[in-house]
C-alpha cells in the first residue's frame, strides 16, 4: 500500500506509465486508425493532405467527385455545405497463393483423420472519404482516407485496414490535380 496516499500513488503510476509511453501507441490506445509501415500519424497526415489554390470549395468538391468515378468508385453521398465525399468500390480478393495453401491444408487434415475448413480473401470493398476545407476565399484543403474492408470465402468480414501506401495518395492527387485544372477552366 502506498503511504503518499491513494491519489499521489495514482499520480506517480501515471507519470511512470507514460513516460515509457510512444505517441504513436498513445493515438491508438484513444482511437486512432492503427497504422502500419513505421508510418506516424504526422506523415500519414501529409500523405493524405494537399492543399489547393486553383478552387474554390466547391469547385474541388465537384473535381473530387469527377476523381473518384475515374478512379472506379461510386460516388455514394456528396455535401458541397459541408466538403464530404464518400464513395466504394468492391474487387475481388482472392489470391492463389492463399487458396492453394488452404487446398495444401485440407488434403494434409483429410490425410491425418482430421478436417479443415478452408479460409481465404475473397471480396474486398474499398471505402473512400474525401474531406475539403476552405482555407480562405480561393484555396482549400483536400484530405482523403481510404480503408479496405476484406470479406472471406464465408461471406464474413475478417479484414479491416486503413490504406497507407503513398503511391495510392499520389495517384488520387494527380488525377485530383487534372481534374481541378479542367474544372477552373470549364474545359
Amino acid at each position: 500500500m502506498c503511504k503518499l496516499g491513494t491519489k499521489s500513488c495514482v499520480i506517480v503510476v501515471s507519470l511512470f506509465l507514460t513516460a515509457c509511453a510512444d505517441h504513436n501507441q498513445l493515438a491508438l490506445d484513444l482511437g486512432a486508425p492503427p497504422i502500419k509501415d513505421d508510418k506516424t500519424i504526422t506523415s500519414l497526415r501529409a500523405i493524405q493532405s494537399r492543399s489547393f489554390t486553383t478552387l474554390k470549395k466547391d469547385g474541388l468538391v465537384q473535381a473530387s467527385a469527377a476523381t473518384l468515378q475515374d478512379l472506379g468508385f461510386t460516388v455514394k453521398e456528396v455535401s458541397n455545405e459541408y466538403g464530404v465525399l464518400v464513395g466504394s468500390k468492391e474487387r475481388d480478393a482472392v489470391e492463389g497463393g492463399q487458396v492453394a495453401i488452404q487446398a495444401i491444408l485440407v488434403i494434409l487434415s483429410a490425410l491425418g483423420g482430421r478436417s479443415h475448413n478452408a479460409t481465404y480473401d475473397e471480396t474486398q470493398k474499398i471505402n473512400v472519404t474525401v474531406l475539403v476545407n476552405a482555407l480562405d476565399a480561393k484555396s482549400s484543403l483536400v484530405r482523403v482516407f481510404f480503408d479496405r474492408h476484406i470479406t472471406n470465402n464465408h461471406g464474413q468480414l475478417w479484414k479491416a485496414d486503413l490504406i497507407t501506401e503513398t503511391e495510392i495518395y499520389q495517384q488520387f492527387f494527380e488525377k485530383l490535380s487534372k481534374s481541378a485544372f479542367f474544372e477552373e477552366n470549364k474545359l
